[in-house]
């Protein structure tokens, strides 16, 4: 079930690797990114954030769940939303 749309802005390098992995995966770039920040939360991924002393602004170091072995499973018909 679908809750809320949100526009992401990536880098063109940042994109083209996302669509490459995308396509290898027969699946549209949406879906992956979808499936992949999903992941993310659902298997308790953390991020953290400090001061930056070079700032201005903050540090932020994303933590990917490690060990995880979660699967997920996409239908034929979910793949290129």
């Amino acid at each position: 079930m679908e809750v809320e749309k949100m526009e992401l802005t990536l880098s063109p390098d940042i994109y083209e690797k996302l669509e490459a992995m995308a396509r290898e995966a027969d699946l549209s770039i949406t879906k992956l990114g979808s499936v992949l920040i999903s992941a993310f939360i659902e298997h308790n991924g953390k991020v953290f954030t400090g001061k930056w002393a070079e700032g201005p602004g903050i540090r932020l170091l994303p933590d990917w769940p490690r060990f995880s072995s979660g699967v997920v499973k996409i239908k034929r018909e979910e793949m290129k939303i």
